[in-house]
């Protein structure tokens, strides 16, 4: 009578997936099986599609080892003891359990391993060796698509909406290039999602339906294709090698979002210092971008979601003092207020216990009166934003600091000829040159400080004369103010206001370069 099999078979990535490699599997396994004279049953398959033998928690493994007590079957059959597990101590411990149940491991491509010390040692070297080479191979290549990524020479092959990819041919790495048709339509989205009067990401989607545009992939435009497309930030020109790496430990874990657990490893942003640059064709001038992810960010913080009822000045302004959670904004019989909910059983282990309430019509007229008063006295914009404790750059110290380091050169060329000539010994030479380097080095650091300082002053006083201007254009419509208006002069203005036990506090945005929100064409629309 034919012993009943299992065929376990196992690739590790979407592209061997792709490209059939685990039906190459199956079917050498079925060969074998046939020669060997095996019953195998389609029910017995057990297939882990693009999963890592590194890790248990694999959907087919479990199924099989979850069925080893039904007694369905005999023997399991498995192309390689790496198919089963690419780790020794794995490959040791499901071998173990399998032995214990009564159920034979075969492999296609190794003789059978006998309970005999000469056959596992044998079988414990191959598996520690097939372990090292794999590690070997892996941190060769790896190394070595981070040099040609730092040499300029290589590209993520799976480009964003907007570019095509060009393989790399004989010496040369591969390349993006812009396409046409689709950068066409990744301007238009960002022009429509910046405009004076911008449109939602709905809307976006909507319109370039109707225009019969078709997406990449798919036969229609979602709202989700169009999020994605606006926060990709290669269309600066500038995209990033070594940005993520794979992590294995959340595989079998429970889903945050969802059900079920995770079948693959999730990707984790690196920290930035080990990202690579490289330089892309560009389609959006940097501004645009900027703005864009400016409303992005916006859009999420104070984004309506269920709301449909109540229109609150101060969402997702407030800020609790305690724990630092944003308030929520609760009504009902006509009052309303804003409160913190992780001030109870929500709070987090190392935060006391507190209540942060506070009346909503109180609050948000304290604010407001607040802001009117800073937009019917623009000078207070200066104090508000730290102009006068900004660094005060002595007069003339540019000029002697650029005249100090004419005379150092001067030293260092002296230096040197009495040097070449003999004049004074190599370790009196070095000491002194050490010296002077040092100082120059100090000297230039000092004069890039007090560009950036001058450049940031520049900035904040433009700001200030755009602001006083819209102050001016803004002030007829502060005495009746619709509620559009005040949010959005709000927002454009205050940061978040912290609300304590006795007091708030209302911090203001502060101009940087990066800020969208001051930019001078925001503060040129119309009110």
């Amino acid at each position: 009578m034919k012993q009943t099999a299992a065929l376990y078979a196992r690739v590790s990535t979407q592209r061997q997936e792709e490209e059939a490699t685990i039906a190459s599997q199956v079917a050498a396994i079925e060969e074998y099986a046939t020669h060997e004279g095996y019953a195998l049953r389609k029910d017995l398959y057990f297939l882990d599609e693009a999963v890592s033998g590194a890790k248990l928690d694999r959907p087919a493994l479990d199924r099989l080892r979850d069925r080893e007590g039904e007694g369905c079957y005999q023997v399991v059959i498995c192309l390689s003891p790496d198919r089963l597990a690419r780790v020794y101590m794995l490959q040791v411990l499901l071998l173990e359990e399998f032995r214990q149940a009564g159920i034979q491991m075969l492999f296609v491509n190794q003789p059978p391993v006998s309970d005999s010390p000469q056959s596992q040692l044998l079988f414990g070297i191959q598996g520690l060796f097939a372990e090292y080479e794999r590690a070997v191979i892996a941190e060769r290549m790896r190394r070595g698509r981070l040099h040609c990524a730092r040499q300029g020479a290589m590209v993520n092959p799976k480009t964003p909406y907007g570019y095509d990819y060009v393989p790399k041919t004989g010496r040369e790495g591969g390349r993006w290039e812009i396409n046409a048709e689709e950068a066409r339509v990744v301007r238009q989205i960002y022009a429509w999602y910046t405009q004076s009067e911008p449109m939602t990401i709905q809307e976006i989607t909507d319109r370039l339906n109707r225009d019969g545009l078709q997406p990449r992939r798919g036969k229609c435009w979602r709202s989700s294709l169009i999020g994605n497309i606006l926060r990709q930030t290669q269309y600066t020109g500038l995209a990033y090698y070594n940005r993520t790496e794979k992590v294995y430990h959340e595989v079998g874990r429970l889903r945050k979002i969802g059900h079920g657990k995770r079948l693959c490893p999730v990707s984790m942003l690196r920290p930035t210092e080990e990202w690579i640059a490289i330089p892309v064709p560009s389609i959006l001038d940097k501004d645009i971008w900027r703005m864009a992810q400016e409303r992005l960010k916006t859009n999420q913080r104070f984004s309506m979601r269920n709301n449909r009822n109540h229109r609150y000045l101060l969402r997702g302004l407030l800020i609790c003092a305690t724990c630092g959670h944003t308030l929520t904004a609760r009504a009902g019989n006509g009052y309303f207020s804003y409160s913190c909910g992780y001030g109870g059983v929500h709070r987090a282990p190392d935060t006391p216990e507190h209540t942060c309430r506070i009346d909503g019509n109180t609050v948000e007229t304290l604010v407001w009166n607040a802001v009117v008063e800073l937009l019917k006295n623009p000078k207070l914009i200066s104090q508000a934003w730290g102009c006068d404790e900004a660094a005060n750059i002595e007069q003339g110290e540019k000029e002697r600091l650029e005249n100090r380091l004419r005379s150092l050169d001067r030293q260092q060329e002296r230096l040197l000829d009495l040097y070449q000539d003999e004049q004074i010994e190599k370790p009196s030479y070095l000491v002194r040159k050490q010296r002077l380097d040092e100082e120059q080095k100090n000297i230039q650091t000092r004069l890039l400080q007090i560009e950036q300082e001058a450049k940031s002053e520049q900035i904040k006083q433009e700001l200030i004369e755009d602001f006083q201007q819209y102050c001016q254009r803004i002030q007829e419509n502060l005495a009746n103010p619709s509620p559009d208006l005040q949010q959005e002069v709000i927002r454009l203005l205050i940061d978040h206001v912290v609300v304590g036990k006795n007091e708030i506090v209302i911090k203001h945005i502060v101009p940087t370069d990066d800020d969208c929100r001051l930019k001078p064409q925001r503060l040129d629309v119309e009110p």
